[in-house]
């Protein structure tokens, strides 16, 4: 259904990264149904052997300049889905005081890999609780995600409001761990 060539990403410096994305009528109209499709092809694809794409575990619309509440996320271990579903009009409703960051911190696709000043701790809620409408299941849920989901879903959700991972990174010390953040 899809091509390699259907997927034109936006990058930095595109200003639309930073705008925040609108809410998607439900029930979901044809044109989201295919902007959801292609983001699972394009994320499922990049975590094949031999793809074409960079590696990937989520992507969310506005990365492909499209200014809606939607992201898709599918995290692996081996060949076990840890987590897998498009989130649509997703709103933040709690979280732990206690933060996780990556050992090797964080990239992104709209962040080419030699862009400076991306290498750091992006100190993240290590659990977070969520509602959206879920594509598969086709209903508004809730979602209590912790530790490495947590981190994927919280970089997603910053896409939406305009926010890059880099912008959570210490300017002065990248690598200074604050207090109340652990690294996994």
């Amino acid at each position: 259904m899809f091509k390699f060539e259907d997927v034109k990403l936006v990058q930095l410096p595109a200003k639309i990264l930073r705008n925040k994305s609108k809410d998607v009528p439900l029930p979901l109209e044809k044109e989201d149904e295919k902007l959801i499709q292609k983001m699972i092809f394009h994320v499922d694809s990049s975590q094949e052997e031999g793809s074409q794409f960079r590696p990937a575990v989520g992507v969310a619309a506005i990365q492909y300049g499209i200014e809606k509440n939607i992201f898709y996320i599918m995290i692996k271990d081996k060949e076990e889905i840890i987590f897998k579903d498009a989130l649509v009009n997703p709103v933040l409703l709690a979280h732990s005081e206690s933060k996780l960051a990556l050992n090797e911190g964080e990239g992104c696709l709209s962040v080419k890999e030699e862009e400076p000043n991306q290498e750091g701790y992006v100190c993240r809620y290590a659990r977070v609780v969520a509602e959206a409408y879920s594509y598969f299941e086709k209903k508004v849920k809730r979602y209590d995600l912790v530790g490495y989901a947590a981190i994927v879903f919280q970089h997603e959700y910053d896409h939406l409001q305009g926010k890059l991972f880099i912008d959570h990174i210490n300017k002065k010390d990248p690598w200074k761990l604050p207090k109340n953040c652990e690294v996994i």
